[in-house]
């Protein structure tokens, strides 16, 4: 358990300094209550995944939350190289993958979420995919997801025991539309992202949510940032994670 423990507390504080809060959401007595990852996008650990944490306690859930930086911090130029870098993103989710299986090996039959925002959003559903035989998550949760419409997720979602949930929105033009279309997606196809539009699928234990007008009372007005805010996550996001069953009502 103890090693558990410090891979965990690593990712979580991997150059984001040493977070008072982090080293709380972290804990032995967290993590033997279940695993929440949330996964950043390309910028790496910052406001954006402060947001999506700090928006899942706020709502009471009370298992490890952990921010996994999966990207290259390499300054300026390292989030244009994290959208681009397909074999390093599927590299990053295979480490995902290991690590979640070391969690289940130390704390078994705890409930196992990934929670992905933009660029790591594909790199949940690439996580999902290397989950070995046998073994399976609870669920995705995708927020503005960047990786493309059109791609399968049959074998993420055999890997899933509830399902894959996608929040979209289709105001979210510049970034998963124009942007993902002229350098792609984290999968490598470029067009525009499930993110934007949904995927082309209707996969039994995909839930797919676009925005709608109600959602800007929580702070989510349609833009790319805003499904990682944090009182979009407490009042739309952490029920999924809260839930005994999917679909979520509402």
């Amino acid at each position: 358990m103890k090693s558990v423990l410090i891979t965990f507390a690593a990712a979580a504080l991997a150059l984001g300094g040493c977070s008072p809060t982090n080293e709380e959401l972290v804990t032995p007595e967290r993590l033997d209550r279940g695993l929440v990852i949330v996964l950043p996008g390309i910028e790496g650990e910052g406001p954006l995944s402060y947001g999506v944490r700090d928006g899942l306690v706020r709502a009471g859930v009370d298992s490890a939350v952990p921010i996994y930086r999966w990207g290259r911090p390499v300054p300026i130029a390292g989030p244009l190289l994290n959208q681009m870098d397909v074999l390093g993103n599927r590299l990053a989710g295979t480490r995902i993958a290991q690590m979640i299986v070391d969690y289940q090996n130390a704390h078994p039959d705890r409930p196992v979420y990934l929670i992905g925002h933009s660029g790591g959003g594909g790199v949940a559903v690439f996580a999902a995919e290397a989950m070995p035989a046998g073994r399976a998550v609870e669920g995705l949760i995708l927020l503005s997801a960047s990786i493309s419409k059109t791609y399968d997720l049959s074998s993420a979602l055999s890997r899933c025991q509830k399902g894959i949930v996608s929040f979209y929105s289709e105001a979210d033009v510049a970034l998963l539309g124009i942007g993902t279309t002229v350098i792609g997606n984290v999968d490598g196809i470029r067009g525009p992202s499930a993110g934007l539009v949904g995927f082309d699928t209707t996969h039994a234990g995909l839930h797919q949510i676009g925005w709608r007008q109600e959602m800007g009372s929580a702070g989510n007005y349609g833009g790319h940032m805003d499904s990682a805010g944090s009182a979009f996550v407490t009042k739309y996001v952490a029920p999924w994670v809260m839930a005994s069953s999917w679909p979520v009502g509402g």
